[in-house]
């Protein structure tokens, strides 16, 4: 402001010459604080509804004193702002009816000084607003505000949260740095600032809480290096996941050592727990390791022999952790019956199935636990619940409907107690069998209700016969030779299927193979001569019962063709004089002949197909060829073009 302003300004003043007008208004805090060698924005608006200014953006700002208007802020004049000011503040916006003012650095000069802005101050007349009326006042402070450290999120071991550390400030521009004491993820800065100056930076990351205490410390480092910290214990709940029972198989064989293994997860190193089972004379380990970060896990392990008692029982682990938390889980014992508590143990499959008609044999196996009679024989039963029908047995009869169809396959010796079925019936279906491999008469056991109901073989009979499969090993190329062949599951080994392939003619191989207990597959292999005219192959299965069932399988041969030739090139053509042109290719299928292209298309050509050998064709195209001077250096292509490809040979002129 010039020093006429001034006079103008104290004239008006003094004299009382102008009214406050009620029109304007201007707004900004009452006090405002700042830090130490840091920057302060004091925000302040105006506005007004009539005695418009002149110039809007002129701001000056005053020191409030008695006598006088100090400068504290003044663009047109920086050189007459009073020592205190000078050179540290500065118009924050020009923008309309802006009037905010920053003070950096803050200095102990300014503490407790009171200012005002004056918008036009060039402009006094009697409708002037009273701009000393509304003053801020600065205090100033050496002692920044300690960070806010917040936690949003499930605080518990393993688990992410969000910290959030907030500062509070009044500088804006240049605002505080906040940092965590570890390196965190995700980290964000927001800034926020009020209308009366007071602005919020917060830093949110997010913390991977590894255990129940974890030491959080934010610190604040303020423009100008003045710092402050906060710290806290951030305490999280350890996590228990249930209990889980784990076996090496649903069933257990009676009598037969068996690992089991009940695991605890849990989150916290603190809470290792004892695990116990109540099977407690059975021998246990245990073992606990850190599986990942924040995450630990025990395992006992039980070595449980099953007696035929346990066979429904409850098998249960129990833990105990730290603290006094317990937790059990539990499962229902199955115990496949082994008969070692009859001395001897066999095997069979739990059910098997064959065709009507058709043969089957029922894979058996048995071992004793002491040394094994040497007057042994085999029964095999109907199950029942009450009483034993014979199904086979070497000194009574069969019941009716076994009755003259039922045999033993392999050596007694051999600890083998196949048996085999003639001829399956559709009353065969569904019905349970076993063995009985003991010097004493099955009657002479008690047996109790559904004892041998698990390891019974159930037979199931189908009058259904299933499609064989077809496969082919390559694509089929005529004039090459193909494998095809043709597989059905069966159950017969001693009179399979039939097998026949219809279609091609070829040499076949049979092969029977086992697939599973009772279940053999029977292969025909094919071997043949790809011809053009090949379409599919049938596969058709034949059953002694009379079941039929047939697939197909559609061949799609390929033609194949071989390179195309020049067998006759232009040999030192001469401008001007004829030459003949000669291209040649072979190829297999009368109805792929190609089509011959060459790349001097206005001239004459002649096309000759000749059929070399059985579905071998041979075509010649003959072209005549007038060369010129500038032909001299190009190629002469001849291209055959086939339906699935093509073939080209070059000569240069």
């Amino acid at each position: 402001m010039s020093k006429f302003s001034h006079v103008l300004l104290s004239i008006y003043f003094l004299g009382h010459i102008f009214c406050r007008s009620i029109a304007w208004q201007v707004k900004m805090p009452r006090h405002i604080k700042g830090l130490l060698n840091s920057c302060l924005e004091i925000p302040c608006t105006f506005d007004y509804y009539r005695y418009p200014p002149k110039r809007p953006d002129r701001v000056v700002w005053y020191q409030y004193v008695d006598r006088g208007y100090p400068l504290v802020y003044d663009k047109w004049y920086p050189d007459d702002v009073i020592y205190a000011f000078r050179g540290k503040t500065e118009q924050i916006s020009s923008s309309s009816k802006t009037c905010s003012l920053r003070i950096y650095p803050v200095t102990w000069s300014h503490h407790r000084q009171k200012i005002y802005p004056w918008v036009d101050p060039e402009n006094v007349g009697k409708s002037t607003y009273r701009f000393f009326d509304t003053t801020v006042t600065v205090e100033v402070n050496d002692t920044p505000e300690e960070p806010l450290i917040t936690v949003s999120g499930d605080t518990k071991v393993g688990q992410s949260v969000q910290l959030h550390c907030t500062v509070h400030h009044t500088c804006p521009t240049y605002p505080p740095t906040l940092t965590f004491n570890s390196p965190l993820r995700n980290g964000r800065v927001n800034h926020d600032c009020s209308s009366n100056g007071i602005c919020k930076t917060t830093l949110t990351s997010t913390l991977d809480i590894k255990s129940d205490h974890e030491s959080v410390t934010c610190s604040v480092r303020h423009p100008g290096g003045l710092t402050a910290s906060t710290s806290g214990i951030l305490n999280a709940e350890c996590s228990f996941s249930p209990l889980t029972i784990s076996t090496s198989s649903a069933e257990f064989l009676e009598g037969q050592p068996s690992k089991v293994t009940c695991t605890a997860l849990y989150t916290c190193p603190k809470d290792v727990p004892v695990l116990t089972w109540n099977y407690d004379s059975m021998p246990t380990s245990t073992d606990t390791k850190e599986i990942a970060k924040a995450q630990w896990r025990t395992v006992s392990t039980l070595m449980f022999t099953a007696s035929g008692n346990d066979n429904g029982r409850t098998l249960t682990c129990y833990a105990t952790f730290g603290g006094g938390r317990r937790q059990e889980e539990r499962i229902i014992l199955r115990v496949k019956r082994s008969m070692l508590s009859l001395g001897w143990s066999f095997t069979t499959p739990g059910s098997i199935t064959g065709m009507r008609g058709s043969c089957i044999i029922i894979p058996c196996s048995f071992t004793y636990s002491r040394s094994q009679p040497s007057d042994l024989r085999v029964i095999w039963y109907l199950y029942q619940s009450n009483e034993y029908p014979c199904v086979y047995d070497q000194k009574q009869s069969a019941i009716r409907k076994f009755e003259g169809i039922t045999s033993l396959i392999g050596s007694v010796k051999d600890m083998n107690c196949s048996l085999k079925i003639e001829k399956l019936e559709m009353s065969h279906n569904q019905d349970r069998l076993y063995p009985w491999i003991d010097q004493h008469s099955i009657t002479s056991y008690h047996i109790p209700g559904n004892k041998f109901l698990d390891k019974t073989t159930q037979l199931i009979v189908t009058d259904q016969a299933q499609e064989p499969q077809l496969s082919i090993t390559d694509i089929p190329r005529v004039g090459e030779q193909g494998r095809v062949s043709c597989s059905v599951h069966h159950t017969c080994l001693t009179a399979p299927p039939i097998l026949t392939l219809s279609g091609i003619n070829g040499k076949d191989v049979f092969m029977d193979s086992l697939v599973s207990d009772g279940i053999w597959q029977r292969t025909i292999e094919r071997t043949w001569m790809v011809e053009e005219t090949d379409q599919s192959v049938k596969c058709t299965v034949s059953y002694r019962g009379g079941q039929k069932a047939t697939s197909e399988l559609r061949l799609n041969v390929e033609c194949p063709y071989e390179e195309m030739k020049m067998v006759e090139p232009p040999r030192d053509p001469m401008e001007g004089v004829a030459k003949s042109v000669i291209c040649s290719v072979s190829y297999k299928c009368k109805k792929n002949k190609p089509t011959i292209e060459w790349n001097y298309k206005d001239m004459q050509s002649v096309l000759h197909t000749s059929e070399k050998s059985h579905n071998t064709y041979n075509i010649v195209s003959n072209l005549t060829f007038i060369g010129s001077l500038d032909d001299n250096g190009k190629s002469l292509t001849c291209t055959a073009v086939f339906a699935t490809g093509n073939t080209s040979a070059s000569e240069t002129l």
